[in-house]
């Protein structure tokens, strides 16, 4: 393929290809709301396990309370059991203690000191109450809970048939001691389980007398709770997809509709530009009507800037202007009469007066139209020179406006290769040898540089069209 007149090879993507806007928005919402999801899920997850936690250890403190006086006798906490009665008492907290999976369970006496214990060789050990937080609230009189991992019995905790076993040899043979309990519950299953510890004061009327502690096995409720919790954060992620494809869905649905809307705008915007370039090629076409002399000069003008221009790194955003300003750089003619205007001979020097205010006067007349604004100060400055000898203010170099900079040169060319009443047009060939020379005194050197490059034959079609009272001869 050629770009700008060079033969290059096929152009390869290298890379990943860019996303559009609804590619880009919806990445962008995905990763809002996913990140949305995943903070409210660990929220939703940590209130509820801080939920069932609070409620576990209040449902077990309150249980564990109220079976002090009700069921169990408060003997132990002030004598020594005989080793039936403590073996009765086992019985009788072993089953109402497995209903809430309690696997392992110490009362202790004001003092400290284990009083009743699953295990027998913990009783009558001493704890003190200052290296033992929840020893310390319960004989303060407060609760206490936390989770911990311990080892317990699995018989304690197990509802059915050790249950069933204690009642049943509780109701037959209280003091039957240790071997009737083993067989009915079977050896024993020590492990390591995650528990909540409570501790809770044990009152009798409002005399504290002891505090008991249990660890009861969390496993069931654990188990519960990551339902609980997975079931939450699917509901929260299938959510946060709903809403991903119905904001999604929006987002395109809004996007067509203002593309839609912005292209119907532009057409609207590109033909209101083209009913001005019509209406300002029409008062250009209206100026040659009075001015025959100079007919289809303005065209021509542009024509000419067309071609400097692709010469030249100008924003492409600037022709436009620089176009209307060839079209209108003449309006201030206008105000010229026409024995000044048309008179067949050379101006005499009031007549030049007269005629130098023309740029004035076009400015003047398009200023005040806001999409003209810039336009008006090319015709402002359109026979400014680069040496600052023009006219209307004598402006030199850069401060002269680029597009009348390079109109100046166009401009003079077509006069120099276009007849005149009172002169014969100059060839192509000798036109661009003047504009050379003016190079850096009337004109910019760098637009003459881009003038000189454009070919000959191109400038040649254009001058053809210049009116011509005698033949005129074609560069070579």
């Amino acid at each position: 393929m050629k770009i700008f007149g060079r033969e290059v090879g096929p152009l390869h993507h290298q890379g990943p290809l860019p996303l559009d806007a609804v590619g880009r928005f919806s990445l962008a919402l995905a990763g809002i709301l996913l990140v949305t999801a995943v903070a409210v899920a660990g929220v939703t997850s940590y209130l509820l396990d801080r939920y069932v936690q609070d409620e576990t250890t209040r449902f077990t403190r309150d249980a564990v309370a109220s079976h002090f006086g009700p069921v169990f006798q408060e003997d132990v906490f002030q004598r020594p059991l005989a080793t039936e009665e403590r073996e009765l008492l086992e019985l009788i907290v072993s089953f109402h203690f497995s209903i809430y999976n309690v696997v392992r369970t110490q009362f202790f006496d004001t003092k400290g000191t284990i009083v009743f214990s699953y295990d027998e060789s913990e009783i009558g050990r001493r704890i003190d109450p200052a290296s033992e937080e929840g020893l310390a609230a319960a004989l303060g009189g407060s609760s206490y809970a936390a989770r911990t991992d311990t080892i317990g019995d699995s018989r304690y905790s197990a509802l059915g048939t050790p249950s069933a076993s204690y009642a049943a040899g509780a109701s037959a043979n209280p003091a039957a001691g240790d071997h009737e309990h083993a067989a009915a519950s079977g050896g024993r299953a020590p492990g390591l389980f995650h528990t909540l510890e409570t501790w809770v004061p044990v009152r009798e009327g409002d005399r504290l007398i002891g505090a008991a502690v249990v660890w009861r096995d969390l496993a069931a409720i654990d188990r519960a709770l990551r339902q609980m919790q997975m079931s939450t954060s699917t509901i929260i992620a299938l959510a946060a997809l709903l809403l991903w494809l119905v904001l999604r869905g929006v987002y395109v649905r809004s996007s067509r509709q203002i593309m839609s809307q912005s292209q119907a705008l532009g057409a609207a915007l590109a033909e209101t530009e083209r009913t001005y370039d019509t209406t300002l090629q029409a008062l250009s076409n209206a100026l040659d009507v009075r001015d025959s002399e100079t007919e289809g000069h303005s065209r021509r003008v542009v024509e000419y800037m067309e071609l400097i221009i692709a010469q030249m790194p100008v924003v492409p955003g600037h022709l436009a202007t620089l176009r209307r300003g060839a079209l209108l750089h003449d309006i201030g003619k206008i105000g010229v009469p026409d024995n000044v205007l048309r008179k067949p001979a050379a101006l005499s020097d009031a007549e030049w007066v007269v005629m130098k205010r023309h740029p004035e006067h076009g400015a003047r007349i398009i200023s005040r139209i806001p999409f003209l604004e810039d336009v008006s100060r090319i015709v402002r400055h359109h026979h400014e020179r680069w040496d600052g000898k023009g006219y209307p203010d004598g402006i030199a170099g850069e401060a002269i406006p680029l597009g009348a900079r390079i109109f100046a040169v166009a401009d003079s060319f077509d006069a120099m290769t276009s007849d005149r009443p009172y002169r014969r047009a100059m060839s192509v060939k000798d036109a661009r040898v003047e504009v050379s020379r003016c190079r850096g005194t009337q004109f910019d050197p760098d637009i003459v540089d881009a003038f000189v490059s454009v070919p000959v034959e191109h400038l040649d079609a254009i001058a053809d069209d210049a009116p011509h009272t005698h033949s005129r001869a074609h560069a070579v």
